[in-house]
């Protein structure tokens, strides 16, 4: 253990004792060596002497061989004690006389003479001398005496360390007075140093009380203590300064504060008011702006003059000019405000492109103008992103640059600039050949209310905010967006959006055919185009750039065994039109089977097919032209046909998404079996069964490739979900068959579970149909949705059928996504009540026991079977006590809410049963004819009602709507209107009141 020594008094005591111990153990230690040498040789020299004296005294004894002389003279070495023996031996080493002391045992003599000299053996000394006379050598004498070296080290030792312990007791007390001499100026400056520490008091001196080194260091210690004392007084008048700045600086910020709170709450205020007025005014000024749209639409469709005619087209330009106005000036209130939120959802690029094909094709209006959509990029997998945010900068910039564009072309572009793990880039492009944009000004152009200049504005109209809401878009989107413009020549305004990707297995239909098409148009871009759009679809087309040879590929065509699949027509091109060509081609395949022929026009479609010559064409297809729009032009004209060479699959319903498909659906509750297999079966596919994972891997093994999709429930008893998708990822011949997991968990952990067992898509319970079949065609390439029927056809509908529901805990919105068919619901709702009877007591059984793994399957199960059975709070209910369950809480905090919910839906299925059966008995009303006018009304009235972005407001309307709507178009709705996305509801109700309208004609 190291000791420290702190006492600088100890240290110099401690040296100086150090020094006189290792002088006096040095001077002992030469001291010790000398005595020691000098006992030895003292020894040796009084025993040689009395050896040579005994020698003497007995040389006339032997001389005259008188031993008893001679053991005479031996005899005295009795009164030495340290005398062991001796002996006198003859001339020829006879023992003559000897002598052994009595009180030394072992004492003994040799019985030979030893040789002469000096020996020391262990503790004795022996001597061996020779006796000589007058005639020579006469014999030797021996003598043995002691030599006790022990004795003597102990008594020098002892001797030693009383003058060792003296010395250094006489030392240790001359140094510690010595030591005070010099520590004691020491300590008092260490003692003032202290004082100063713990008292803070500078004006503290140590005394000077000699003149050596130790007196400078008192001296130089109290001149830093003079220069800190005065240093810190400076300091302190300098602290009392700062302090009072301070506390004036205090005063000015807390009376700035109050007025900043004040102002704060002014602009808060202010900002509330212009919110407020905003969304007032918005909903002022669009009301009667909708009636005003509304109704000069209803006008334009009158037979009016044509001065009428146009003056009722110039009050809609005006109304959507103001909407357009409107819309732009309330978006960028909301990103202002910071209340603008990016989702990130399944996103569809064909879907965006459609609707804004859809859209920009109207803005385009009577302009000599080519509006061009390339089709979307192969991204081999899925996108999520904001579809809606997305569609809304694509349509400011492509309205944008027709609104700047006279005549020419206006190109939106799509390419996928880089795909990585999770994630896609892609760059959107929109170009045109109109007035451009100088250079100085593009710095500026995406700022609010900027514009090219003052007279852009007062020509051409807008607000100036387009494009700063796309900036502001694109950058909250985590994008970049720019302008590449030369004046006179055109511009590209171009963006780059980072989008999630999740890969998928892209099969493609089997029996999708590879059509010969020719296109035929005077636009390069637009044939271009027309047939980038038909590679994407595998076709292979061939271009033109008139009716003349189109008509000459044709009669080529003829002269050989093949023919053309599809011609795209161009309908106004110079020299032979698009109809003259259509008539020509007629003619000259008279007698054959003629080729679908499909008119592309950017004009009205009403006026083409007035024409003369229009019935001998297939269908039209406006400008823009999509991927989505040309396949299903093309599928309609071979379903009018009865031709099937888009699909080998029976002939079915055009409503109808899923035809041919053929799925397996596994679950081990009937009731969701039920409802799966109606679902699909409604849609036209065809559906197999099983109960649990490994039912299912029995079938598909012994139906290999009989099946394109397998719909797998994740918990089930015998064999799981994840455990049977784990097997058949490595079955040969069905590794890549693709598997949706079906549950009632919407967990994160079950849907990484999903995941990694390799399933491919995950679709909560209870499952949304559109949803549903969305994954399916993701997965399987099926062809997008078919067209919503009409009004007419759905009105036709018994409206007592779906019922108003009017039972706590059934969902009205969720009865008509999942069930069409009432009789059939009310069959499971019975079988459910059956099977439930006892309501919530097995399941308080179980937890009573300990038993949560066991309970926690149950609620799965319950909440799946109560979400398809349209009883959500009895699922909702359910999935927080699973929740709590699988989370290793509490249960019974949630069991109360949970008992409750579910003997209401128990009531709610005996009530509902009931009243079903009382309605059954009665006779069903005939079909009434429908009140198109009141169902126009109605739809207008629920325009103004999603005007407000309050459901609340809009529900009833949609109450009222039941049985007057498609039952598709009224859960669409429905649906929108519950996820706040009011637009598109908008959207949809407008695309409604155009049908009915139509059907008014």
């Amino acid at each position: 253990m190291r000791i420290r020594l702190r006492s600088i008094s100890t240290k110099l005591l401690l040296m100086v004792l150090a020094v006189n111990a290792c002088t006096l153990l040095g001077a002992s230690a030469a001291f010790f060596y000398h005595d020691m040498v000098e006992n030895r040789d003292r020894s040796v020299r009084e025993l040689t002497t009395l050896a040579d004296i005994l020698g003497q005294g007995s040389a006339t004894a032997l001389e005259f061989d008188d031993s008893k002389v001679a053991t005479d003279t031996l005899g005295q070495l009795r009164g030495d004690p340290n005398i062991n023996a001796a002996a006198i031996y003859t001339a020829g080493g006879k023992l003559f006389a000897r002598y052994v002391n009595a009180a030394t045992p072992g004492a003994a003599l040799p019985a030979e003479p030893p040789s002469a000299g000096v020996q020391v053996l262990r503790s004795n000394l022996t001597v061996m001398l020779p006796v000589n006379g007058a005639n020579g050598r006469l014999g030797a004498v021996y003598v043995d005496g002691r030599y006790d070296v022990a004795q003597w080290l102990r008594d020098y030792l002892l001797i030693f360390g009383f003058v060792l312990g003296g010395s250094l007791a006489l030392g240790l007390l001359v140094s510690f007075r010595l030591q005070r001499r010099i520590t004691r100026p020491m300590l008092a400056v260490s003692e003032v140093a202290q004082q100063v520490m713990q008292r803070r008091d500078f004006s503290l001196r140590a005394r000077k009380t000699t003149e050596d080194e130790i007196g400078e260091l008192a001296e130089s210690f109290n001149g830093m203590l003079q220069t800190l004392e005065h240093e810190i007084a400076e300091r302190s008048t300098a602290e009392v300064a700062v302090r009072t700045l301070n506390a004036e600086l205090e005063q000015r910020v807390e009376r700035r504060t109050a007025e900043l709170v004040v102002r704060t709450q002014e602009a808060e205020a202010a900002s509330r008011a212009k919110a407020d007025f905003l969304a007032n005014m918005s909903h002022e000024i669009r009301t009667p702006m909708n009636a005003v749209l509304g109704l000069a639409y209803l006008l334009a469709n009158k037979p009016l003059e044509p001065d009428a005619l146009d003056l009722v087209k110039k009050i809609r330009n005006a109304g959507r000019s103001l909407q357009t106005i409107i819309n732009d000036i309330l978006d960028f209130s909301k990103i202002e405000a910071g209340q603008l939120e990016i989702e990130e959802a399944p996103l569809h690029l064909d879907g965006v492109l459609d609707n804004l094909a859809n859209i920009m094709s109207a803005n385009a209006g009577d302009k000599d103008l080519e509006l061009v959509i390339s089709p979307a990029p192969d991204v081999g997998g899925e996108l999520h992103g904001d579809a809606l945010r997305l569609e809304q900068i694509l349509i400011n910039l492509t309205s944008n640059a027709i609104k700047f564009t006279a005549s020419g072309v206006v190109k939106v572009g799509i390419a996928l600039l880089e795909r990585t793990d999770g994630s896609a880039r892609l760059r959107f492009s929109v170009s045109d050949t109109g007035i451009g944009i100088p250079l100085e000004k593009q710095s500026h152009i995406f700022s609010a209310f900027a514009q090219a200049d003052m007279s852009t504005t007062r020509r051409f109209g807008g607000t100036g905010l387009g494009l700063a809401i796309c900036r502001q878009l694109v950058t909250k989107m985590g994008g970049e967006i720019g302008v590449i413009s030369t004046p006179g020549k055109g511009s590209e305004f171009w963006f780059s959006l980072p989008f999630k990707w999740v890969p998928t297995q892209n099969y493609q239909p089997a029996a999708l055919s590879k059509l010969e098409v020719l296109v035929a148009d005077d636009s390069d871009v637009a044939r271009e185009n027309l047939a980038l759009t038909a590679r994407a679809m595998g076709w292979a087309p061939t271009l033109t750039d008139s009716g003349e040879a189109a008509l000459g590929k044709v009669r080529n065509r003829l002269q050989g065994t093949e023919s053309y699949d599809v011609l795209l027509l161009d309908w106004k091109m110079p020299g032979l039109d698009g109809l003259a060509t259509a008539r020509a081609i007629r003619r000259t395949m008279e007698g054959q089977q003629a080729p679908i022929v499909l008119m592309v026009t950017a004009y009205s479609r009403d006026e083409l097919l007035k024409s003369e010559g229009s019935e001998l064409i297939d269908g039209v297809l406006n400008k823009p032209v999509t991927s989505s729009s040309l396949y299903n032009s093309v599928a309609q004209a071979m379903r009018r046909r009865g031709v099937a060479a888009l699909s080998d699959s029976p002939q079915t319903e055009a409503t109808q998404r899923l035809v041919g498909l053929r799925a397996l659906v596994v679950d081990d509750s009937d009731i969701n079996r039920e409802v799966a297999l109606r679902i699909l079966e409604s849609e036209g596919a065809t559906v197999q069964l099983a109960e649990n994972g490994l039912q299912a891997l029995d079938w598909l093994t012994a139906h290999v490739g009989e099946v394109d999709i397998v719909l797998m429930d994740v918990q089930m008893p015998v064999m799981d979900g994840y455990q049977a998708t784990r097997v058949l990822r490595g079955t040969p011949g069905l590794a890549d068959l693709p598997v949706i997991a079906l549950t009632a968990g919407a967990f994160k952990v079950q849907q990484e579970e999903a995941r990694e067992a390799g399933m491919n898509a995950f679709v909560a319970k209870p499952f949304a149909v559109d949803e549903l079949i969305a994954a399916i065609q993701r997965l399987t390439a099926q062809r997008e949705p078919a067209d919503i029927a009409s009004v007419e056809d759905a009105a036709r509908a018994d409206p007592r059928a779906e019922g108003s529901l009017p039972f706590e805990g059934i969902s009205v919105a969720d009865v008509r996504k999942v069930w069409q068919d009432l009789a059939v619901y009310r069959k499971f709702l019975a079988k459910f009540a059956r099977d439930n009877a006892d309501g919530a007591a097995p399941l308080r059984k179980l937890l009573d026991q300990g038993h949560g793994k066991e309970a926690a399957s149950l609620l799965h199960k319950l909440k799946g079977s109560a979400g398809n059975l349209a009883l959500p709070q009895l699922a909702r209910a359910a999935g927080r006590l699973e929740h709590r369950l699988i989370e290793g809480s509490d249960p019974f905090s949630e069991w109360a809410p949970f008992e409750a919910a579910f003997a209401q839906a128990l009531r709610s299925i005996a009530a509902f049963t009931a009243d079903a059966a009382a309605n059954e008995a009665q006779p069903a009303p005939a079909n009434p004819p429908v009140d198109k006018a009141r169902v126009n009304a109605l739809l207008h009235e629920l325009l103004d009602a999603l005007d407000s972005d309050n459901p609340d407001l809009a529900t009833p309307v949609l109450q009222r709507l039941d049985g007057l709507l498609p039952q598709a178009a009224l859960v669409a709705l429905l649906a929108s209107v519950e996820e706040f996305d009011f637009r598109r509801a908008e959207q949809m109700v407008r695309q409604l009141v155009n049908e009915l309208n139509e059907q008014r004609k």
